[in-house]
């Protein structure tokens, strides 16, 4: 009787794991080892952000920029990637004072459509903090995120910080459980990232894309 009930467990959580996969859409894929998140339907394009769009106090590359829809930074956590992706990007704060709020733009592909984001102080070119730690300026949680691929729309959540100018700072974004979700890519802004994996920060490379991303 108990092998029978751990074999139907396993058959369940299998079953779900699968229709998880095909959930997500065939034409979005992973390159770069995953850690690239691409919709395969055309080549990326450029949004340019409406005029009407206030630009960031600290930083901004969505309002002062443009932003690449159909590839960005892999978020993920299990199923169906079965890696635990967070990306993490670097920026200069452009003035000093206290922070009111973050905009993201991340988008949806497949599993719980809503994330968490960090801002974080630099330690040595990588973030003071870890994805699963408690060291960080202000975190939030984001939700009812854009359809990755389609024209990008930000998602803020309040961020209570004090900046320096001319310091740098991170901001990383996390998904939850069995999900995958991708951060557009700035066509215009570059700065520093490091890859988090399964929860241990990787190589600190300079001058990569940085997610879309205003800090106001």
């Amino acid at each position: 009787m108990k092998k029978t009930l751990v074999i139907c467990l396993a058959l369940l959580v299998l079953a779900s794991l699968t229709a998880l996969a095909q959930n997500a859409p065939k034409t979005v894929i992973t390159i770069n080892g995953g850690r690239t998140t691409v919709q395969m339907k055309s080549q990326p394009a450029t949004h340019v952000i409406p005029q009407a769009c206030k630009p960031a106090k600290f930083y901004d590359n969505i309002c002062n920029g443009n932003i690449n829809s159909g590839e960005g930074y892999t978020i993920s956590d299990g199923s169906p990637i079965n890696t635990e992706y967070t990306p993490a990007c670097q920026i200069v704060a452009l003035a000093s004072g206290k922070t009111t709020k973050i905009s993201v733009d991340v988008g949806f592909v497949t599993g719980t459509n809503g994330a968490i984001v960090d801002l974080d102080s630099d330690c040595s070119n990588l973030p003071c903090g870890n994805p699963d730690g408690s060291k960080h300026l202000c975190q939030g949680k984001i939700k009812n995120l854009f359809t990755f691929g389609q024209t990008p729309v930000p998602e803020s959540f309040k961020c209570v910080a004090k900046l320096k100018k001319g310091k740098a700072y991170w901001v990383y974004v996390q998904s939850d459980a069995n999900s995958w979700l991708a951060w557009d890519l700035s066509a215009t802004a570059t700065g520093g990232f490091v890859e988090g994996t399964n929860d241990v920060w990787g190589t600190y490379t300079s001058s990569d894309p940085v997610g879309g991303l205003s800090i106001y």
